[in-house]
């Protein structure tokens, strides 16, 4: 959003800051083998509770998109916006492929290399991308469709809707059942523009407080669940993922907890700026630093698995947070020149 940081939304910033903290966060259990591990310990409940909180990242990075493009039409400067984030995208992919290449020894021919770049495959988070040039291409013409769109009953209605499409199905089709139909559940990345569109419309609001103590109620769901009932077992996840039912409550719930917010310290609002302009490349890098650190975070403390790995979540998330940062803000100060 181009205004000037006078008139620049201190919440704003911090929803998209925290968003980039919560997937960097969220890779913490792809890397310490949460998934297999037997759930039993504080230190497992801890990861537990705290998987489920991380997973709003992306749902939260969607409603800000909806939020903050939900007036963008099909002109020549909109679709010029596209060009940052598909060079950086260009630029990462190739850091990456390198990183692989001559660090991890990946065996694979350049024409091979060059084609995990279309198959946005060379960055292995690089799905968002993928996602994101559809969204960033829909975008001018679901906004003509939300925008003709009577009044404010039919357009909760669409989302009530999408909502039933996308959130119910990854909800209610598993274990082997399938009882709604979850053909459209896919196309979760609908429901959350519109829900940011729709925030941005008509400006509701939550009491911080109460918010907060639903969020943290679903996130126990999990942990609570697999103590009382589980014994010897990996968690099993019966809220869903991040674009279910509960996901979805929650990144809703938190989004419109801060979308307001402001602060009058202007060392803060730098802060927070600063990490919002630069939250895409920090994704992207985000990659090469989990692959490099981890294993010696693992060494240092030698850990025998990840039932131990939850005490170390407040050392090893803010380390990954400040590499990336690092990197995303010099690979931004280069491209200004």
């Amino acid at each position: 959003m181009n205004i000037h940081s006078s008139s620049r939304l201190s919440g704003l910033d911090l929803i998209r800051s925290c968003a980039i903290l919560f997937v960097i966060a969220g890779h913490f259990s792809m890397n310490t083998g949460f998934q297999s591990a037997i759930f039993e310990g504080p230190s497992m409940f801890i990861q537990g509770t705290a998987k489920f909180f991380f997973g709003m990242g992306v749902p939260l990075f969607l409603l800000l998109t909806g939020y903050l493009n939900s007036k963008k039409e099909a002109t020549w400067r909109y679709y010029k916006g596209g060009i940052r984030v598909v060079a950086s995208y260009l630029l990462f992919s190739i850091m990456t492929i390198l990183f692989r290449k001559y660090y991890l020894g990946g065996e694979y021919s350049w024409l091979e290399w060059g084609l995990q770049i279309f198959s946005f495959s060379a960055i292995p988070y690089g799905w968002y991308i993928e996602m994101w040039i559809g969204l960033f291409l829909l975008t001018p013409f679901l906004n003509i469709l939300y925008h003709h769109i009577p009044d404010k009953k039919q357009k909760l209605v669409l989302l009530g809707s999408l909502f039933l499409m996308t959130a119910l199905p990854n909800l209610m089709n598993r274990y082997g059942m399938h009882l709604v139909p979850g053909f459209w559940a896919a196309c979760f990345p609908l429901f959350f523009y519109f829900a940011g569109s729709y925030i941005r419309e008509y400006r509701p609001g939550i009491s911080k407080i109460w918010g907060g103590v639903v969020i943290f109620g679903i996130c126990l769901i999990n942990p609570v669940f697999n103590v009382f009932f589980l014994k010897n077992h990996s968690m099993i996840q019966i809220t869903g993922d991040p674009a279910g039912v509960f996901g979805s409550i929650i990144a809703i719930l938190f989004f419109l907890m801060y979308y307001t917010w402001n602060t009058h310290s202007l060392p803060l609002r730098k802060m927070l700026e600063c990490i919002s302009r630069v939250s895409l490349d920090m994704y992207l890098c985000c990659y090469i630093f989990d692959v490099l650190l981890y294993p010696i975070f693992k060494d240092l403390w030698k850990w025998n698995g990840s039932a131990q790995a939850g005490w170390y979540l407040p050392v090893i998330v803010p380390t990954l947070f400040l590499c990336s940062f690092v990197t995303a803000w010099v690979k931004e100060k280069i491209f200004k020149f």
